[in-house]
């Protein structure tokens, strides 16, 4: 069962610094460190760079409106955004169904997921959870049970990548049901951000021997 505690202030949007790392922004300076080693004549003609850096991550590389319908039920159309904008969403094909719309987002964050539930502020009323999600440093899920619609987000830390699902369900809804599913999907992220090699729990140091 997870742990509970308190302290939340709505969903989460946006944290608060983040670290632009990544592969694609180390790969699109190498160009300008070379030609700044000589004059124009010595180093040639300069290559063709990209106007925007490629986005780092997009969840909705590992999820599809087929899991989707599988955790939650939702019949939904996936919106993915694009290669520079990135963006994770599945909204209900039938805007009357009552089924459940989930987004997906992440950010990058120098600090354990502790460090950066001090910065979103504390709400004594909030139904926060802890639950064990296997490959990940640390998990979060909270749940705002309203009369009229049920909201629950779900935190996912590996390494420096927080990836964070959202979910707004209408009346009548499933608390439990939309739990597991959020759970579930956290799993999924945290295996695919294992499998890129973006954080993940690392194997304890083995102790000095004597």
């Amino acid at each position: 069962m997870a742990e509970q505690r308190q302290g939340y202030r709505g969903p989460w949007r946006r944290g608060p610094r983040r670290r632009v790392v990544g592969v694609g922004v180390a790969v699109a300076s190498l160009p300008f460190l070379l030609s700044a080693c000589g004059d124009d004549e010595a180093s040639g003609a300069k290559p063709d760079l990209p106007t925007e850096t490629p986005a780092l991550w997009n969840p909705c590389d590992t999820l599809d409106a087929a899991f989707v319908q599988k955790q939650f039920g939702t019949d939904s159309t996936e919106h993915s955004g694009t290669a520079t904008e990135p963006e994770c969403r599945f909204a209900p094909k039938d805007p009357d169904s009552g089924d459940p719309a989930i987004t997906i987002n992440y950010q990058l964050f120098d600090g354990d997921l502790d460090q950066l539930w001090e910065t979103m502020g504390q709400q004594d009323s909030a139904d926060v959870r802890d639950p064990r999600i296997e490959g990940a440093d640390a998990a979060r899920i909270v749940v705002d049970a309203r009369k009229r619609q049920l909201f629950v987000t779900g935190f996912v830390e590996t390494g420096d990548l927080f990836q964070v699902v959202n979910v707004a369900d209408p009346r009548p809804y499933d608390e439990d049901a939309v739990i597991a599913g959020v759970e579930a999907t956290l799993t999924a992220l945290a295996a695919q951000a294992n499998e890129a090699g973006i954080g993940g729990q690392t194997e304890e140091a083995p102790s000095p021997t004597s």
